[in-house]
């Protein structure tokens, strides 16, 4: 199963990669480790395969006379011209058990531009795939950002075209644990959080987009981990799993 890790820069997603996959190795599960982000100084782990093997963002940098946001942009348009090479790696064409997938620090990039769905695509040729979404908890701190969050990961969802699983990430270090919590656990509670702390434009809009979230709740629901205390990975190894059930049910 390959595992891809998206999210916003920040997010923790190279830090989720190395503590889930040592996790997972706890558990006896044969893991791989993916790097595909070529902007990347260190990862905190071993990659089986890692993307700057082929071209690095400060290699882009000087060959072409970029700028850094040039430059991964550059990089991203390598990717995917190359994304066939790329699965021609052993990692992908021999998977483990669970094949977990670092992508670029640069979420809008992968997503939004064609490294990203092409890559995945090609992916899905070789075996299912599940993406993980993350938010970082530090930023969510009103009924608005879980919103704002939770509707990302729907649109990721359709990009990519893949089951999607949104989760908070350092929840050890979010302010007000009880309320993101109530919120992941009830995310129909959103309403009346948004309808009482929001106003106007904003609180009419969040309204309307938290009905649009609440339908798809048969598809995914967020849920709280801690990369980095290794906390949280019980349950979301479990939706992984029900990602791939027909009979599972993530709402």
């Amino acid at each position: 199963m390959f595992v891809a890790i998206i999210g916003t820069a920040g997010s923790g997603k190279t830090s989720l990669v190395a503590s889930y996959s040592e996790w997972l190795e706890a558990q006896g599960y044969r893991v791989a480790r993916v790097n595909l982000d070529p902007g990347a100084e260190e990862v905190p782990y071993h990659a089986d395969f890692d993307v700057r093997s082929m071209f690095t963002v400060s290699e882009i940098m000087r060959r072409y006379g970029l700028g850094p946001n040039g430059a991964l942009i550059k990089a991203s348009d390598l990717i995917a011209r190359n994304v066939e090479d790329i699965l021609k790696h052993r990692v992908f064409r021999r998977p483990r058990d669970f094949v977990l997938i670092d992508t670029p620090g640069q979420m809008e990039i992968f997503v939004f531009r064609a490294s990203g769905p092409r890559f995945i695509e090609g992916l899905k040729t070789r075996g299912p795939v599940v993406g993980v979404f993350l938010v970082d908890g530090e930023l969510v701190k009103s009924p608005v950002d879980l919103v704002v969050a939770w509707l990302t990961g729907l649109v990721v969802q359709m990009k990519m075209d893949i089951p999607v699983v949104p989760v908070v990430n350092k929840m050890d270090l979010v302010e007000d644990v009880g309320f993101v919590k109530k919120l992941i656990e009830d995310p129909f509670s959103l309403r009346d959080e948004i309808a009482e702390k929001a106003s106007g434009l904003i609180a009419d809009v969040a309204l309307d987009l938290a009905e649009i979230l609440g339908k798809s709740t048969s598809a995914f629901r967020l849920v709280g981990i801690s990369a980095t205390g290794k906390e949280g990975f019980e349950e979301l190894h479990s939706l992984v799993h029900e990602a791939f059930c027909t009979c599972g049910d993530l709402s």
